[in-house]
């Protein structure tokens, strides 16, 4: 039987990881009856929404978004095994970058069975690895600007908090029973970490292990957030350059030990996230218990070793101004 999957993501939950290790063993996948095309210079389709989002012209794909899908039906939907498309692009939430996903199954409705998978993580930790991610492309929005926008418009950079807004738009195109929820703290936890978790939803009996290494097993990975944030507060309105994240962070391990947990929020912003997370995400569980009965996104709390950002003191930051003095001291005697 042909069934295509679409894995969208959510944005920080390893699809880079899953996306470079998927396509740098292709041929071995194929052979278990997984099928991970290359559509562009870049391991994600991202290409497949740009019909809906205007995305960096490096992830386009030759023939454009509708073209390219309807390909993939005329080429694989007859095809025994699984099409496994991956992107976390479609989940974005933003009007005007949302993916229509009848018009996606109607260009894939050659295939058998079509079906979404979909990795959600702890709001606190989606919101902190976007503003990092961020802070690599341009200088991120303050941390208190995004609380805001999570707590009035249930969105933060175009990506939605209550997942049970991205849930309502998947369930205008797919029944309950096409759609899994996968919890990234659970999959973490996998012992072949989330590439692992993967495979075994996928059902095609490969295991993490039988999967050649790419870039270490972790692609994309984002830097702390704290010192990210100190960075970004010095560098203002630019964006923070590299060799001041690892100033900063230099400092940071320094002041606080290399056993420190980094926490981009306040103690009182984090209580708040924690509030608007738990009632949010127990209403998902409840409305996906028929299909998923065990599903729930992980909640955490925060241990000893954790440091929020009210927790920083005036010896970090002078701490900071040396770092940065002896990061740039050559270029000074120059």
């Amino acid at each position: 039987m042909a069934r295509v999957v679409l894995h969208i993501g959510t944005h920080k939950t390893a699809t880079t990881t899953i996306q470079d290790m998927f396509a740098h063993n292709a041929a071995l996948l194929r052979q278990h009856g997984v099928i991970y095309p290359r559509l562009s210079r870049v391991a994600g389709h991202h290409g497949l929404v740009m019909e809906w989002n205007r995305l960096p012209e490096i992830y386009a794909v030759p023939n454009g978004s509708i073209e390219t899908l309807k390909q993939l039906s005329k080429d694989y939907a007859h095809v025994p095994g699984t099409l496994f498309l991956s992107s976390e692009e479609f989940s974005r939430g933003k009007p005007g970058a949302r993916v229509d996903f009848r018009a996606v199954r109607e260009l894939l409705s050659g295939f058998e069975g079509i079906s979404v998978v979909c990795v959600l993580r702890e709001q606190w930790q989606f919101m902190q690895s976007i503003y990092l991610q961020a802070s690599k492309e341009r200088q991120p929005p303050k941390p208190s600007v995004m609380i805001q926008s999570v707590l009035k418009q249930d969105m933060t950079d175009g990506l939605w908090t209550d997942y049970n807004l991205l849930y309502d738009h998947l369930l205008e195109a797919f029944a309950p029973e096409e759609i899994a929820f996968l919890d990234f703290d659970t999959c973490r936890r996998h012992p072949d970490g989330i590439v692992g978790a993967m495979l075994d939803h996928l059902g095609c009996g490969l295991s993490g292990a039988s999967l050649q290494v790419v870039h270490g097993g972790q692609s994309n990975v984002s830097p702390l957030s704290l010192p990210t944030w100190a960075a970004c507060a010095i560098s203002e309105p630019d964006r923070a350059p590299a060799w001041l994240i690892e100033s900063t962070t230099g400092a940071f391990r320094a002041e606080h030990g290399e056993e420190a947990t980094p926490c981009l929020w306040t103690r009182g912003e984090f209580a708040q996230l924690t509030t608007y997370s738990r009632r949010r995400n127990d209403r998902l569980s409840e409305r996906v218990k028929a299909v998923q009965p065990d599903f729930r996104i992980s909640q955490s709390e925060p241990g000893e070793t954790v440091v929020f950002r009210d927790g920083l003191a005036a010896s970090f930051w002078t701490r900071c101004c040396r770092w940065m003095y002896r990061a740039r001291k050559p270029a000074l005697s120059g």
